[in-house]
């Protein structure tokens, strides 16, 4: 219990309305059972009493309990009912500042500070080894019910598996359809690709009843993504991608009320339009979205690559073709216009079907669409020249054209083609932090953070650690939270109190 589990790579977290209806999701990379993520709550939601889950894929197959809840209440202030009360029948909940832990390791190298200044915070090395959060966040005037969150405690699971754990990476799938009851559905071969920088293209077989099922073992930014039959009769099928399945929610529990004394309306707004202010800002203040490392294509490193800046340009995809790569070759197969690659050391066509031809990453069956493509656009074009194996298929070689601005996949039209979005894993960030000793255009700007620092990854291995930044405009009792798990399966959780003057 409370150990760390490396069996999946990816996780979901799911906030819930009191309809048991699923209203924000996303998911989140994991590393060693460790990751971290955020989301904007949209100003269509309606105050109430919400659940916030989080789940594996693996964690689906627990008889009992499938993912981890904990109770939310959200107040939309742009609403014209908050459902407040009289003074005389609100509960009293705690609001003024928690006192620190006992014990506590967090040292502050001030009692109080000024808007604005530079607060350092000290973490001992007698911290044991583990992976933890920290938090300074304002502690609100509004008064907060002590939720409770459950935690999964039975760890059975169902003798028929159902859910497939992703332990490499993200898990898509679908079917195909035969349009007409004399085309087989099964040992069809169906491709997927998502177009980027480092493009992701796989490729899978169907089973008896037509279903495939893709692994995304690569990181990007991109959500949208073009699935389709490397077949030569693609025409008589279709394809469709299986709606991601979550838990059960019918055995959640709600609260039924979610009122708060009218005393607490000032608090609401005040924080309301600090919100608003902070998102005018938004693009001065953006988190920073590291970008994924570049990686080879499945290919490497047996193509050879030719950069058109280095030829003189031809006008179109195909004079280039003809002039400038040697191993390619134009022929029809099934009526259609095809490439094909000759090795060049027997002189001979590798098969009789044509090579695997990509373009960012998206797999061109026709090669009509990109016949008389501006040469201008293409930044290189790399070629495999004989017999490649990729998943289930061999390919007569490939053709991997780059084009610069990496969109050619927004403008590709291919009506045998899936086009659909898929939800990815958030991105790793490193969120805002001003510095105001050394930026004066940061001195111009608002600063009503309320939350002044969110480190979600913060390791202690035995030594001393300093943490800095700043307080914002916002005066009053601020708290720091640092919680987690040693390595030793210990939870640890510390406080102190900050105060802003």
């Amino acid at each position: 219990m409370n150990t760390i589990s490396d069996i999946s790579q990816i996780a979901y977290v799911e906030l819930v309305n009191s309809q048991k209806e699923s209203v924000l999701k996303t998911k989140i990379k994991l590393d060693k059972g460790l990751g971290d993520g955020d989301s904007f709550l949209p100003t269509t939601l309606s105050s109430g009493n919400y659940k916030l889950i989080a789940y594996t894929n693996w964690m689906l197959n627990n008889r009992q309990n499938t993912f981890f809840e904990i109770d939310l209440t959200i107040l939309n202030p742009f609403q014209k009912n908050l459902n407040l009360i009289s003074d005389s029948t609100i509960v009293s909940y705690q609001t003024t500042a928690k006192k620190d832990t006992e014990n506590s390791l967090l040292i502050l190298d001030k009692e109080k500070y000024s808007k604005r200044e530079k607060v350092s915070l000290f973490i001992p090395q007698t911290l044991e080894r583990g992976n933890y959060v920290l938090s300074v966040k304002k502690i609100d005037n509004i008064p907060v019910p002590n939720y409770k969150n459950n935690s999964i405690q039975n760890q059975n699971l169902n003798q028929n598996l159902t859910y497939l754990p992703e332990t490499r990476g993200e898990l898509v799938t679908g079917s195909i359809r035969a349009k007409n009851e004399t085309s087989a559905v099964s040992s069809k071969i169906v491709t997927l690709s998502i177009s980027d920088t480092n493009f992701i293209y796989k490729t899978t077989k169907t089973d008896e009843n037509g279903k495939f099922i893709f692994l995304l073992d690569k990181q990007t930014n991109n959500t949208v993504v073009y699935v389709q039959l490397s077949e030569a009769d693609r025409e008589n099928y279709t394809i469709k991608i299986d709606k991601k399945q979550g838990p059960n929610l019918s055995s959640l529990n709600f609260s039924k009320t979610t009122s708060i004394s009218a005393k607490n309306l000032n608090a609401i707004q005040e924080r309301s339009l600090a919100t608003q202010i902070e998102n005018v800002y938004f693009m001065q203040k953006k988190d920073s979205i590291f970008e994924a490392p570049a990686a080879s294509p499945f290919f490497h490193p047996t193509e050879k690559r030719y950069i058109l800046d280095d030829y003189d340009r031809f006008r179109t995809f195909k004079e280039t073709i003809i002039e400038i790569v040697l191993e390619l070759s134009f022929k029809e197969y099934n009526k259609v216009p095809s490439l094909y690659l000759n090795d060049s050391r027997y002189n001979i066509t590798q098969s009789k079907e044509p090579c695997l031809v990509l373009v960012d990453g998206l797999q061109i069956q026709d090669m009509n669409a990109i016949n008389d493509f501006s040469s201008t656009q293409i930044e290189s074009i790399s070629v495999v020249s004989s017999p490649y194996y990729y998943g289930p298929k061999l390919f007569n070689g490939i053709v991997s054209i780059s084009t610069k601005n990496k969109d050619f996949a927004s403008s590709y039209l291919d009506k045998n083609d899936l086009t659909t979005r898929i939800l990815r894993p958030q991105p790793d960030k490193i969120y805002y932090q001003p510095n105001y000793q050394i930026s004066n255009y940061e001195q111009r700007i608002p600063d009503y953070r309320y939350q002044l620092l969110w480190e979600p990854n913060l390791t202690s291995n035995n030594i001393q650690q300093e943490i800095s930044f700043y307080s914002s405009d916002i005066t009053g009792n601020f708290e720091i939270v640092l919680e987690g798990l040693s390595e030793e399966g210990k939870l640890v959780r510390l406080t102190k109190t900050l105060l802003v003057k």
